[in-house]
């Protein structure tokens, strides 16, 4: 004991927090240790101290019989001891080779708050917070099942990150489970602070850009997921979960789509559909309309369009393009600030850059109304990384606009399309289920069928493909 103990004073620097407490229970000698800023003093006094002050026998299982703590764990390693030490159990050593983990845990994470990035008219308001148990436990609360299957993972040299990997078993494939157990075990650094780190170390590479692997801050979210056969990571001290693999559909499909009828479903689909290729191609096809194809433009708005031009120095190219930067700075500036000045701060910042450079003749009317279009098409897309996939490729429709007109446009979406279609990530192909073309799973794609009638899993994602038919009153 004395070793344990000698070694941890030299690895804290003797650090005053770490509090050890010599006991005697007759002859023999225990010693208590915990570390005071992660730990409950309430449950120490309550449960520990007093339970042993009771103790008249002190053999190390009859201590271990009568100690009113529930939660214990055994140890045999000073490894051990330090882990458990540093998260926040009390640590009981009886001679040297015998040491005892009670946990007394200190609350330190906040209560179960709304969510503030997945925001929907209507559904559960719960989302996910710093705490892996707590976070498990929302997951669970919602899969009363005994084929949730968790594996549990303490990833970093130095943080020890609780890191759990869930999954429903008799849906998800073998296949991908093993997969990513491998990527998870692999991972050998100084620290996990949150899933991100683990999303850049696990993915296959992108060079499409585009995002394979989903973030989801509300419970919802990630129970939808695992029912179709994808895995969640989970990952203590960070309130996203991590979805994956993903594909390019996901993206646009919102938890508002459960509460609405099938055809106002498709409807909006569309409209989130049209608003991805607004996006993408608005800026560009403008560029080649006003710089090569002129004459596709009607006379009248092509008069209109050359008037507002007129006193600006710039090519229409170097015009979106300062734009462009100047609204994703508004943006990325609207993420940074407190949330009760950035909507005043972006509104205003961006009514009165527009005013501003329209009136000194650095930009055209037009140009202002084009990337206005843009950016609120933009905001229909709430994923960080999909987001930042849209900006490059909007960027390469604009260089492709202004170098060789519509054809450039033509040839940068064909080079997209080839880059999409061909890529996948744990086998599922990032196009699905448009390429390769899954006729099940079209029916909750761009259209949505009625709820019933999608009675078919991914079947890249599931071996167990069909659904249990529940059917309705109204069911022939």
């Amino acid at each position: 004991m004395n070793y344990i103990i000698n070694r941890l004073k030299k690895e804290t620097n003797n650090n005053e927090n770490i509090i050890i407490r010599k006991k005697s229970i007759l002859f023999k000698k225990i010693y208590i240790i915990y570390n005071e800023t992660i730990t409950s003093s309430d449950s120490i006094s309550n449960y520990i101290i007093r339970s042993l002050n009771n103790i008249y026998i002190p053999t190390y299982n009859h201590i271990l019989d009568r100690i009113s703590n529930f939660k214990y764990k055994e140890l045999t390693t000073y490894e051990d001891i330090s882990y458990y030490l540093n998260s926040g159990f009390t640590i009981i050593l009886f001679n040297n080779n015998k040491y005892i983990a009670l946990e007394t845990r200190k609350n330190l994470s906040r209560g179960i708050t709304t969510p503030t990035t997945e925001n929907a008219p209507r559904g559960a308001l719960d989302s996910f917070t710093e705490n892996i148990e707590n976070n498990i436990g929302l997951i669970k609360r919602r899969i009363k099942s005994n084929n949730l299957w968790i594996k549990n993972y303490q990833l970093g040299k130095y943080t020890k990150t609780s890191v759990s990997l869930l999954y429903i078993n008799s849906i998800a494939k073998k296949e991908i489970i093993d997969t990513v157990d491998k990527l998870l075990n692999k991972i050998n650094i100084d620290g996990i602070i949150a899933t991100g780190t683990i999303r850049n170390l696990i993915e296959k590479e992108n060079k499409n850009n585009f995002p394979n692997t989903m973030s989801a801050e509300k419970p919802y979210t990630a129970v939808k997921y695992l029912l179709q056969g994808n895995v969640v990571i989970l990952a203590d001290n960070d309130p996203f979960a991590l979805i994956m693999p993903t594909n390019i559909n996901d993206y646009f499909i919102s938890e508002e789509d459960d509460f609405n009828k099938s055809i106002n479903v498709t409807l909006t689909r569309i409209i989130r559909y049209l608003t991805f290729f607004i996006t993408l191609l608005t800026p560009g096809v403008y560029i080649a309309l006003t710089t090569y194809n002129q004459e596709i433009i009607p006379t009248e708005l092509l008069i209109s369009i050359a008037a507002q031009r007129e006193n600006v120095p710039f090519s229409t190219f170097v015009e979106a393009l300062l734009m462009m930067i100047s609204f994703d700075i508004l943006r990325e500036s609207d993420l940074k600030i407190p949330s009760f000045a950035s909507s005043a701060i972006s509104i205003v910042g961006a009514l009165i850059l527009g005013e501003a450079a329209v009136s000194a003749g650095i930009v055209s009317p037009i140009m202002i109304i084009v990337i206005a279009i843009t950016s609120v098409s933009s905001l229909t897309f709430v994923e960080p990384e999909f987001i930042n996939a849209l900006r490059l490729y909007r960027l390469l429709f604009m260089i492709g606009g202004a170098l060789f007109g519509m054809h450039g446009i033509l040839l940068v979406f064909i080079y997209m399309i080839i880059k999409l279609s061909s890529y996948d990530f744990l086998g599922v192909p990032y196009l699905t289920p448009f390429s390769p073309p899954i006729t099940a799973n079209l029916k909750d794609s761009i259209y949505k069928a009625p709820t019933r009638k999608i009675d078919r899993r991914n079947p890249q994602l599931s071996n167990n493909i069909i659904k249990n038919k529940t059917g309705g009153p109204y069911e022939e």
